[in-house]
């Protein structure tokens, strides 16, 4: 998705809130009181009910977005972003491009993310034919090599 597809697809607020309850009805929210996974939305408080034990929880309740007060645009767009761009940007960059005052809530979005996808990456394996376009990789060099001037490069 480009940035135009993604302007069309969240063009406010309200888009983001929606299109993130859809993802968190897909994932089964569950209750941290009683682990119970019937809910439902209370609309005038914009947060989940659970059935069984009447504890509300947000829709930012245990996910990368927990105790933010930023709104879900700002996590879409830096979502957006984040994974568009092969070079990443400074949390001042987007402090600026938002017009936001404070810097330290936008960092602290920024590092949510940053570790969400870190620790995403982390659970696969690579395997089967991998193609590098520049790499540089550090070696261990055997004993017996030292005997034998090493060429450096790519």
């Amino acid at each position: 998705m480009n940035l135009l597809n993604f302007i069309e697809h969240f063009p406010d607020e309200l888009s983001c809130k929606a299109r993130w309850k859809e993802y968190r009805d897909k994932q089964c929210v569950t209750c941290i009181r009683c682990q119970g996974i019937a809910h439902y939305l209370k609309k005038d408080k914009e947060c989940y009910e659970c059935k069984n034990c009447g504890y509300r929880q947000s829709l930012m309740a245990n996910t990368v977005m927990h105790n933010s007060k930023l709104p879900f645009r700002y996590w879409f767009i830096a979502i957006h972003l984040l994974t568009s761009t092969k070079k990443s940007f400074s949390a001042s960059e987007f402090q600026r491009q938002l017009c936001h005052k404070r810097y330290e809530p936008i960092w602290y979005l920024l590092h949510k993310l940053r570790a969400a996808l870190g620790s995403r990456d982390s659970s696969y394996k690579l395997s089967g034919v991998l193609e590098l376009d520049d790499a540089f990789f550090t070696t261990e060099v055997p004993d017996v090599g030292k005997d034998f001037p090493l060429k450096r490069g790519r």
